[in-house]
């Protein structure tokens, strides 16, 4: 974007990329943005910024380059909708037909595997965003370090939050992450649900406190956390199959042994920051991508305006539960711990430093910096 877009046409452009109705972006520039304007006025605003869904301009060549890069990383294991969508947030309008062909084209083995299977699955309830959320640990990266932790409200399927972290089995750093979305969302939900986990204790001790009710948090198994168990299978398919192939071509070729710490410690300074990066990416993707209506009697739209417009989608309510800020400092200062000092983080940290090497921005310049810092650690430079 040009430094002299004005920031209502960076908040349009962006919400017009991800794929909002006219009616949606009009109601959140109202809601969150206090910004009141006609439809004439913005379907105005948008020719002025050259914005149109039908008979888009663009380059073939091009968007096969596109295409290309995204299949270079974790984006090839999504389907032609999946690459649609990144492509046209990305403010390349092009038609779902014409990527589906390129698609069959450049990756024709990953289309065929790509072919769904429908499974039958029970009924869920919910009564609107905010009713219930529910969160839960996604274990298949920890092997190399990477553990995830996740968040989704039950009846919009919105990721509240997505984080990877040193250890999901850390109490303190789960509560972090809840105490983060309430703050940012303006209250808790009615319901908390997660598995039986002992790193959930803290959180739903939080949780009960905020509510003033011990009933508001309840603990399933693992595999009766529907929403949650249902995201990841998505996860797996769409993201983080390629990591782990990636991390453990690297065991496998002897580049990375699990059992040092050096190695352990340096690929999570080389990779942490890019993998979160990439699973945001992800993560605005699945919330603003849209759900169509199943036969499971769920709500169809987007994530992002089924939770923050639900009134505009069958007249749910919002039922989010107000927690005051003192309520929220209480917490933070009494209950939750910082992080324990690193030696090695603080190493690779001066490394880069003094060596002038830059913080990667792609997996292979990751790959790059992770073998000239083991090359200095076992050297001694």
């Amino acid at each position: 974007m040009a430094d002299g877009d004005s920031e209502e046409e960076v908040t349009i452009r962006d919400y017009f990329n991800k794929g909002f109705t006219y009616d949606e972006i009009l109601a959140l520039l109202d809601k969150y943005h206090g910004v009141r304007m006609s439809i004439a006025t913005l379907k105005r605003r948008l020719k002025e910024y050259g914005l149109k869904r039908r008979n888009m301009e663009y380059d073939v060549g091009s968007v096969r380059d596109k295409i290309r890069s995204l299949l270079d990383g974790p984006d090839c294991l999504g389907g032609y909708r999946h690459v649609w969508h990144t492509l046209k947030m990305q403010g390349v309008g092009v038609p779902l037909s014409t990527v589906e062909a390129l698609l069959k084209e450049l990756d024709l083995e990953g289309t065929e595997e790509r072919r769904t299977h429908r499974l039958r699955r029970r009924a869920y309830r919910n009564n609107g965003p905010n009713d219930t959320w529910h969160c839960d640990g996604y274990d298949k990266l920890k092997p190399f370090g990477f553990p995830i932790h996740a968040c989704i409200d039950g009846w919009s399927r919105k990721v509240l939050w997505l984080y990877v972290t040193r250890s999901n089995n850390w109490p303190h750093n789960i509560a972090t992450y809840y105490l983060d979305a309430v703050e940012h969302q303006g209250g808790c939900p009615q319901k908390l649900i997660t598995d039986l986990g002992t790193e959930n204790g803290l959180m739903a001790s939080i949780h009960s406190f905020s509510r003033d009710d011990l009933n508001s948090h309840r603990y399933v198994p693992s595999p009766r956390n529907q929403r949650s168990e249902a995201w990841w299978s998505y996860f797996r398919r769409s993201r983080t199959n390629w990591w782990i192939n990636f991390f453990k071509d690297l065991e496998h070729q002897g580049t990375f042994n699990p059992a040092s710490e050096l190695e352990s410690e340096c690929l999570w300074f080389c990779f942490a920051e890019l993998l979160q990066e990439d699973i945001e990416q992800l993560k605005d993707h699945w919330n603003t991508h849209y759900i169509r209506k199943s036969r499971y009697d769920t709500v169809s739209g987007r994530p992002d305006s089924l939770y923050y417009l639900p009134e505009i989608h069958g007249g749910a309510t919002n039922l989010i539960a107000h927690v005051s800020n003192d309520e929220l400092q209480y917490v933070r200062v009494h209950l939750v711990e910082r992080a324990d000092r690193n030696d090695y983080q603080e190493y690779f940290q001066y490394v880069p430093t003094t060596c002038d090497l830059q913080r990667p921005r792609r997996w292979r310049e990751g790959l790059e910096l992770y073998n000239t810092l083991l090359n200095c650690a076992v050297s001694g430079s």
